[in-house]
């Protein structure tokens, strides 16, 4: 049985993994979110296989306003969704000091 649906940003490595780690492993059908086609794809196939749950890859760069939409209505448009996981990082605007 599923707790629902997660959609995690930054999903293929880091934090964003770990979340969909663990939230897999409790049961959460995942809407991964990464500019990385290959590791979403080899990171769902591990997670659907290891939890049991649905593991949906959406590769997107969220740097891009089209891209950015498409997990926008993804969000509104998807019912299933119950849970928004934003770890996609934000780069540094200049020196760390400046920013």
């Amino acid at each position: 049985m599923t707790h629902g649906t997660a959609l995690i940003t930054g999903a293929s490595s880091g934090i964003g993994a770990m979340y969909a780690e663990r939230l897999a492993r409790r049961g959460h059908d995942l809407v991964l979110v990464a500019r990385d086609f290959d590791r979403l794809k080899s990171l769902a196939n591990r997670l659907s296989g290891d939890h049991g749950v649905v593991v949906t890859p959406l590769t997107a760069d969220l740097t891009s306003a089209a891209d950015l939409e498409r997990v926008v209505v993804k969000l509104r448009d998807d019912a299933e969704i119950s849970l928004l996981v934003n770890c996609a990082g934000i780069g540094p605007n200049g020196p760390l000091l400046g920013s």
